[in-house]
């Protein structure tokens, strides 16, 4: 009775190792499956992140080629011409409204 006491309590412990093991192992692939999930979601933020830097560096070369024009020494003319609605002397303002469309011809 002594000898299958004893080995009723060996298979016990045997069973708490190995459900102890299955935890841990549970647990281990848990973890290491959030830490997949994880970096997925920051592969996708640097995704975005990286298309979103490269907008802004494409607008940057955009301003400053803007500035450029700008800054340049014909750009004052050609503003007050185009939007200033002004003329040099000798000059005649031609003014074309816009949509519409040929003059029909008369009978």
């Amino acid at each position: 009775m002594g000898r299958q006491r004893g080995r009723d309590r060996q298979w016990w412990l045997w069973g708490l190792v190995l459900l102890a093991l299955l935890a841990i192992l549970g647990l281990t692939a848990r973890g290491v499956w959030q830490q997949l999930a994880r970096l997925q979601r920051l592969q996708a933020v640097e995704a975005e992140l990286r298309a979103q830097i490269q907008y802004e560096q494409d607008r940057q070369r955009q301003l400053e080629e803007e500035l450029r024009h700008v800054s340049s020494p014909d750009y004052p003319e050609e503003w007050v011409r185009r939007y200033g609605g002004m003329v040099r002397p000798g000059e005649i303002r031609l003014i074309v409204p816009d949509g519409v469309g040929p003059t029909p011809a008369g009978p």
